[in-house]
């Protein structure tokens, strides 16, 4: 008989809010920095991983979530970028006219 050890991590996600910039309704006028802050508070911990989420629709060149994980992560050692491809579908140059479309549903694609 074996005795097996198992080592588990123990993880606790916590989801943090986008980033906004323009106040709507009753947020305060501040509000990009107040999330700001609380952002930087949980992603500066050294044992902290960043889901940094974009939508595949955007530019990722714009993206805060991205621009954000790079200050704090510049060698990329404790980052995962994540793309979201939801439904996104184009149209083929040669079909456009028959309405022929490639989804990039579970395409893996470098950043």
């Amino acid at each position: 008989m074996f005795d097996v050890f198992v080592s588990v991590l123990n993880l606790t996600l916590i989801d943090l809010p986008g980033m906004t910039k323009v106040p709507v309704g009753d947020q305060p006028p501040d509000i990009e920095i107040q999330i700001r802050s609380m952002l930087m508070e949980f992603i500066t911990r050294e044992n902290c991983l960043i889901l940094a989420i974009s939508p595949a629709n955007s530019d990722l060149a714009n993206s805060d979530a991205l621009k954000i994980a790079k200050e704090v992560d510049p060698q990329g050692m404790l980052s995962v970028d994540v793309v979201l491809f939801l439904q996104i579908q184009i149209y083929h140059k040669h079909n456009s006219s028959s309405g022929h479309r490639k989804s990039f549903m579970g395409t893996k694609m470098g950043l």
